[in-house]
C-alpha cells in the first residue's frame, strides 16, 4: 500500500499556510479508499498522549485501517517553544519521548488507563484502546535509546538521509543509513527481537539523496537502500523550481512499483 505521510507541526515556517495535521488526515481519507495516510512525526512537542491516541483511534477508524501514527522526539525550538517554558536538555527530550511512547502504547492497547509520570499522566482513561487491533506505531529515530523504543514498541522504524547528530554521523547519507540499520539490528538481537520482524522506512531528500532526480536515480536509490534492509521509501513532496519535472519522476516511479507488486 502507498502512504501519504504528513508532517505534524503547528506552523511549517513563518511564510507559509500550514494545515493541522489530524484534521488534515481524516479530510484525505475521507476521499481515498486505497492509499495509507500517516504522520511524520508526532512529537512530544506539542502533542499530550491521551489527545495524540484518541485522534490517532480516531483515524484508524475513519479510514479503515489506513492510519499509521509516526512519532519523534521532537526537536529544540519551533514547535516546542510554542507553549513557554524554559528549553530541554536532549537528555530530558529523550526521557520525555521514552515515556510519551510507553503512554501511548498503552492507551492504544487498555480499554483503560493509568499512569503517572515525570512528563506525563492519565487517570482511568478509557479513549476506546484495548481493540484486537491498534494503530500501527511508527517510531523515528537516528541514536541508539530511540531505537531501543522501536525495538521494544515499534510496527515500523523511520529514518532519513541524515543524522539527527553530526557527531555520529557517517559522512554520506548511505553510509549513515548502513551505520544505523547495523545499530538497529544490535539493539534488536539485545532486547530479543528478531531484526527481520521490523519493518524500516528511509525519507530521502533531506540529506544528500536526490531520488527525483531522474528515475534512474530513483531506481538506484530503491537499489541501495533495499540491500541495507529498507522495506519502504518515501520522498519529499516535489517543491520549488524543479517541482513538475521532479512530480513527473514520482509518478513513473510510483506507476513502476505498482506494476512490481
Amino acid at each position: 500500500m502507498g502512504r501519504g505521510w504528513l508532517y505534524d507541526h503547528l506552523l511549517l515556517n513563518d511564510r507559509e499556510r500550514w494545515h493541522e495535521a489530524h484534521t488534515t488526515l481524516a479530510a484525505a481519507a475521507a476521499v481515498t479508499s486505497r492509499i495509507g495516510v500517516g504522520t511524520m512525526v508526532t512529537s512530544p512537542n506539542f502533542r499530550h498522549p491521551v489527545t495524540s491516541a484518541k485522534a490517532a483511534l480516531s483515524l484508524d477508524a475513519l479510514s479503515e485501517g489506513r492510519f499509521v501514527l509516526g512519532v519523534g522526539a521532537g526537536g529544540p525550538g519551533g514547535d516546542s517553544d510554542a507553549f513557554g517554558g524554559g528549553p530541554l536538555s536532549r537528555a530530558e527530550r529523550t526521557a520525555r519521548f521514552g515515556e510519551w511512547v510507553e503512554l501511548t502504547d498503552l492507551l492504544l492497547r487498555r480499554p483503560v488507563t493509568d499512569f503517572t509520570g515525570r512528563f506525563f499522566s492519565a487517570h482511568q482513561v478509557a479513549i476506546g484502546g484495548g481493540e484486537p487491533r491498534r494503530p500501527p506505531l511508527a517510531i523515528a529515530a537516528t541514536g541508539a535509546r530511540g531505537m531501543e523504543l522501536a525495538a521494544r514498541f515499534a510496527d515500523l522504524w523511520i529514518t532519513q538521509d541524515v543524522s539527527q547528530d553530526p557527531r555520529a554521523y557517517a559522512g554520506t547519507p548511505h553510509a549513515e543509513v548502513r551505520r544505523q540499520t547495523a545499530l538497529l539490528d544490535e539493539i534488536c538481537a539485545d532486547r530479543g527481537r528478531e531484526p527481520g520482524s521490523l519493518p524500516r522506512l528511509a525519507v530521502l531528500g533531506y540529506g544528500g539523496e536526490r531520488p527525483l532526480a531522474s528515475i534512474e536515480a530513483f531506481r538506484d536509490c530503491l537499489g541501495r537502500y533495499a540491500e541495507l534492509g529498507i522495506t519502504t521509501l518515501a520522498v519529499l513532496w516535489p517543491r520549488g523550481e524543479h517541482a513538475a519535472a521532479r512530480l513527473a519522476v514520482l509518478e513513473q516511479a510510483a506507476e513502476e512499483c505498482r506494476q512490481a507488486v
